[in-house]
């Protein structure tokens, strides 16, 4: 009886445990925009590994026989804290990790500005380059026929 009180306490916290990543993960996702699709995989990465997570727990606490007070406490334990501190958590956190986010922003936008006009001017160097052959190549052209009509003039006067 004492083993099944510990393996239910256990499931328990590892119901709450599995919420609180799924919180970070839903924080994760208020702060950073996501495609549906990064969504779902992100969903499916979760479940899978929450699952690994609780067959182990089952496997080591006994022997890998499922009860199903086991799934049920783990249930309860999550639903207990989504219902509890799961919103205000995810609500707040997300809030300040945003301003967080904003702040660094601020801060950051002159080395932004500076790496904007750095980029415009390396384009700027690589256009002139690219330019350049071309009309290197055009002047050598130019001074080879210049060349060529030096020389035949030459041979037309001696």
């Amino acid at each position: 009886m004492h083993g099944e009180l510990l393996l239910a306490a256990d499931a328990f916290l590892a119901g709450v445990f599995l919420a609180v990543c799924y919180d970070v993960l839903r924080i994760f996702r208020n702060i950073a925009d996501h495609n549906p699709f990064w969504v779902g995989i992100e969903d499916i990465l979760y479940w899978c590994v929450s699952g690994i997570y609780l067959f182990g727990l089952i496997y080591r606490e006994n022997d890998g026989r499922i009860r199903i007070y086991v799934l049920i406490f783990t249930a309860v334990g999550a639903l207990l804290y989504h219902a509890g501190p799961s919103r205000i958590l995810v609500k707040y956190i997300s809030a300040v990790l945003r301003k967080i986010g904003r702040f660094l922003g601020i801060m950051g936008r002159p080395i932004r500005i500076c790496r904007k006009r750095l980029k415009f001017w390396l384009g700027r160097v690589k256009i002139s380059l690219y330019k350049q052959k071309p009309i290197q190549r055009i002047r050598k052209r130019w001074n080879e026929k210049s060349k060529k009509k030096k020389i035949t003039k030459q041979n037309c006067n001696d």
